[in-house]
C-alpha cells in the first residue's frame, strides 16, 4: 500500500490554512498596531514641543532676555535649545535630555525689542523609541501564541467535526460481502456528515438486496440444475452400457467427462452459494490431519508426479470433507500447470499450521495473485480454461479456509511456477 502523503488528511489541511490565515491576519494586525502607536507617540511629542517653543518664543516677544526665556524652562521638554541673532550668532542655548536620535528640527522666527531672533529645538524621540521596542517584544510572544492556540482549537474542532466521517470510514472498511448487513453509524445532527450517513446506508440497502438475490438466484439454479443433470448422467451411462459401437462408445465417454465437469462446476457454485448467505454453517468440530490428507493427495495418479517434501504433525478443528477439498482444489490447479512436478509442504509453530502447494508451471503475475481467487476467474497465457478448469475451484478454496479462521495466498514458487500458501489455526489455536 502507498505511503499516505502527510497532507492528505483533511484534519491537518484545514488546520494548517487556519494557522495560515491567522498568521497573516495577526502579522497585518500586529504592523498596524506597531505603526498607529508609533505614530500616536510622535504626534504626541511634536504637539508638546511645538507648546514648548511657542511658549519660549512668546517669552522673547515680551521682551524677556533670551537667556532667561530659555532658562525659565523652554530647554527641558525640547532637548537643546539655541536662540540666533539675525547674524548667526548663538545669543542663548539650552541643553534638555540627551537627544540620541532626533526625527524633526523645530524653528520659529520673533521679532523682539532687541531685533529678530531665530529659535532652534531639537525635540528627543527616546521614550517612543522604547515604548515601541517594549510593544514590539510584547507582540512577538503574545501574537505566535495566538496563531498557535488558533491551530490548537482549529486542530482540536475538526477532530470532532471529523470523528463521524472516520466512523463511516472504519466501518465500511470492515464490510464485506458476507457482511452487507452492517450499516454506518448515522449521527444525531442534522448536517452534510448525517446526510451522508444516511446516503450511505440507503445505498448499502440496495446493494445488499442486490447481492441476496443473485446468490439466491445461484444457489437455486444450482438446486434446480442437479435433477437434469443427475438425469442426463444416468442415460449417458445406460446408452454407453448398451452400446457396442467404437466411436459412439467415445462420443458417450467424452460427453460423460463433460457432465462430470458440469456436476462438479454446479458442487462448487452450491458451496460458495452456502458460504456466502451463512459462512457455510457452523464448522464441524473434527479433529483433521492435514499430513494424512496431503499424503492422500500425493497418491492420487495425476499427469505430473506429486512429492510430499515435508509432513510432521499438522492437527487442525473442522471439516475432513471440506478441507480434503481444500488439499485436492490447489493440487488439482497445480497439476492442471506444472511441467514436471509438484511438492506438498506442511509446517507447523506458533499455533498455525501451513500447507504449501508449488509447481513448476508459467506461474501467475503478480497483479493476478488476489484475482484468482474470484469466482470464473480466468487468467491469459497457460492458465486458462483450456486446462480443464471451471474457474471455481480456488474460490472454493478461500470460501473453506476463511470460513475455517484460516488465510490463503498465491505467490511465486522457487520451482519457478505457482506458489499457493493455505494458513490454518492448529488445534485449541484461536482463527486469524
Amino acid at each position: 500500500m502507498a505511503r499516505r502523503h502527510p497532507l492528505a488528511s483533511v484534519r491537518v489541511r484545514i488546520t494548517l490554512a487556519a494557522v495560515a490565515v491567522t498568521a497573516v491576519a495577526v502579522g497585518l494586525v500586529g504592523w498596524l498596531i506597531l505603526t498607529s502607536f508609533e505614530d500616536a507617540q510622535m504626534r504626541d511629542v511634536r504637539v508638546e514641543a511645538d507648546h514648548g517653543v511657542d511658549a519660549l518664543v512668546a517669552r522673547l516677544g515680551a521682551g524677556q532676555d533670551p537667556a532667561a526665556a530659555v532658562a525659565a524652562g523652554g530647554a527641558g521638554a525640547l532637548g537643546d535649545v539655541r536662540v540666533s541673532d539675525e547674524r548667526g550668532r548663538v545669543v542663548a542655548s539650552g541643553a534638555g535630555p540627551a537627544v540620541h536620535a532626533p526625527v524633526d528640527t523645530l524653528t520659529r522666527t520673533v521679532d523682539t525689542p532687541a531685533g529678530t531672533l531665530t529659535v532652534t529645538a531639537e525635540v528627543p524621540v527616546d521614550q517612543v523609541e522604547r515604548s515601541t521596542a517594549f510593544l514590539t517584544r510584547r507582540l512577538a510572544l503574545g501574537l505566535p501564541a495566538l496563531v498557535v492556540l488558533v491551530g490548537a482549537a482549529a486542530w482540536v474542532l475538526v477532530g470532532r467535526a471529523l470523528r463521524p466521517v472516520e466512523a463511516i470510514r472504519a466501518e465500511v472498511e470492515q464490510i464485506t460481502g458476507s457482511t452487507m448487513h452492517r450499516r454506518v453509524p448515522e449521527p444525531a445532527s442534522g448536517d452534510e456528515v448525517g446526510r451522508l450517513a444516511r446516503t450511505m446506508n440507503t445505498m448499502l440497502g440496495r446493494l445488499e438486496g442486490a447481492v441476496a438475490r443473485q446468490r439466491r438466484f445461484v444457489s437455486d439454479a444450482s438446486h434446480e440444475l442437479r435433477s437434469p443433470v443427475a438425469v442426463l448422467r444416468a442415460g449417458l451411462e445406460l446408452a454407453r452400457g448398451r452400446c457396442d459401437q467404437p466411436d459412439v462408445r467415445e462420443t458417450l465417454d467424452s460427453l460423460l467427462a463433460e457432465e462430470a465437469r458440469l456436476e462438479a462446476l454446479l458442487d462448487d457454485l452450491l458451496l460458495l452459494a452456502a458460504h456466502e448467505e451463512g459462512g457455510g454453517g457452523p464448522v464441524p468440530a473434527q479433529r483433521v490431519d492435514l499430513a494424512s490428507l496431503a499424503a492422500a493427495e500425493a497418491g492420487r495418479p495425476r499427469r505430473v508426479p506429486v512429492t510430499l517434501v515435508s509432513a510432521p504433525d499438522g492437527v487442525v478443528t473442522g471439516a475432513r470433507s471440506q478441507l480434503a477439498r481444500v488439499l485436492s482444489n490447489l493440487v488439482d490447479n497445480a497439476a492442471r500447470h506444472a511441467a514436471s512436478g509438484i511438492e506438498i509442504t506442511l509446517s507447523s509453530g506458533d499455533g498455525r499450521v501451513r500447507v504449501v502447494v508449488d509447481d513448476d508451471g508459467p506461474g501467475i503475475p503478480p497483479a493476478d495473485r488476489t484475482r484468482v481467487f474470484e469466482r470464473f476467474t480466468r487468467l491469459d497465457e497457460g492458465r486458462d480454461r483450456n486446462a480443464g478448469g471451471t474457474g471455481l475451484g480456488l474460490a472454493v478454496v478461500r470460501a473453506i479456509v476463511t470460513g475455517h479462521g484460516g488465510t490463503v495466498a498465491a505467490g511465486q514458487s522457487p520451482r519457478g511456477g505457482a506458489r499457493f500458501v493455505a494458513d490454518l489455526p492448529a488445534t485449541g489455536a484461536e482463527p486469524a
